[in-house]
């Protein structure tokens, strides 16, 4: 028998287009990274001609990257053809938190006996709390994006073991971490400091603790406890303020007692 015909040769990779995809992703990642840090803060313009300057690149790479970003909901596209870096605001912000918050209360027993059933949830909460503290403590400073990476898996994680398509779908539709990340942004002009930092690290522990523990109501408490307190980061004017007190009376009302914020004052 004749031994088996050797394959075809392999075309010759395209290596203008790896180069081009390859040099795309960086400059996503750099117009990106800048967003993050706050170099480009919400609502700054951005003028492909500049960023092609500043990066030493092209037309084309850039406006592909400015498309990327466009379609991750960081850059907004106008009729006038200009592009601008998204306002996350304080209003809906305070919204998205209140919608999280009654999800996250009213599927608490769910989510225990879910907790229950699948002991890798814990292990991976765990895990995604120990990106976070990596996020902060990398030494050229603190890694923004990871940071709202792993909080924004944290969270999905939990919730994913209701089993209700419609209400995950509606709850990373919110996509609420890195909405409150820009929102702080674009209110400071800074990113998060570390004093919230560290108070969003200590509220996580609580909610793994809960979850650990299997006790629905620690869990509510714990919840609440990080997301009243996360809205009152944005008590930037009277209506803000005003939006952050019903959203703390709805959550007392599923409690059935105070919030308790660690450091904060539960009588209000």
């Amino acid at each position: 028998m004749p031994p088996s015909a050797s394959p075809p040769p392999a075309a010759p990779d395209d290596l203008g287009a790896f180069v081009r995809t390859s040099l795309v992703d960086l400059v996503t990642e750099r117009i990106r990274t800048a967003i993050f840090s706050g170099a480009y803060l919400p609502g700054r313009k951005l003028i492909v001609r500049e960023l092609s300057e500043a990066l030493g690149v092209s037309h084309t790479p850039v406006k592909d990257a400015l498309n990327r970003l466009i379609s991750e909901g960081l850059v907004e596209a106008f009729p006038n053809r200009s592009m601008v870096v998204r306002r996350f605001t304080t209003h809906d912000l305070i919204e998205s938190l209140a919608v999280r918050l009654m999800s996250e209360l009213f599927f608490a027993p769910e989510i225990v006996r879910g907790a229950a059933a699948d002991p890798a949830l814990v292990a991976d909460l765990d895990a995604a709390l120990a990106d976070m503290l990596a996020a902060i403590g990398r030494p050229g400073g603190i890694d923004y994006q990871a940071w709202v990476e792993a909080e924004t898996r944290f969270h999905r994680r939990y919730m994913a073991v209701c089993d209700n398509g419609a209400l995950i779908g509606l709850y990373n539709g919110l996509d609420s971490n890195r909405f409150t990340y820009f929102a702080f942004l674009g209110n400071a002009e800074t990113p998060l400091t570390r004093d919230i930092l560290d108070k969003n690290l200590t509220e996580h522990r609580a909610i793994i603790a809960a979850l650990s523990a299997r006790d629905a109501q620690g869990f509510r408490r714990a919840v609440a406890a990080h997301l009243v307190r996360a809205c009152e980061d944005y008590a930037v004017d009277a209506a803000a303020v005003e939006r952050i007190a019903q959203v703390r009376r709805l959550a007392e009302a599923n409690l059935g007692e105070p919030v308790a914020i660690p450091g904060g004052d539960a009588d209000h």
